[in-house]
């Protein structure tokens, strides 16, 4: 007998691109990386092990932070 695992969901349904939070946002790309830099905004996380350049936002991250429940500490 043998099992096969079966992924329910890809990096999409866990992780937003630049071009999402850019568009979801309706901030620049600029604006958004000086709101990382201030702590105001989720950073992203790097996709694909340390030598990718692939990065993804969090999307349970950015949705806090639309709720204004998002802190650097990552609890609610």
């Amino acid at each position: 007998m043998s099992t096969t695992l079966v992924a329910t969901g890809g990096l999409p349904d866990y992780f937003l691109s630049w071009k999402d939070v850019i568009a979801m946002t309706g901030k620049s790309e600029m604006t958004i990386r000086r709101a990382i830099e201030r702590n105001d905004f989720p950073a992203p996380v790097k996709l694909f092990g340390k030598q990718s350049r692939s990065v993804g936002f969090r999307k349970a991250d950015y949705y806090l932070w639309c709720e204004g429940r998002w802190n650097l500490e990552g609890g609610v």
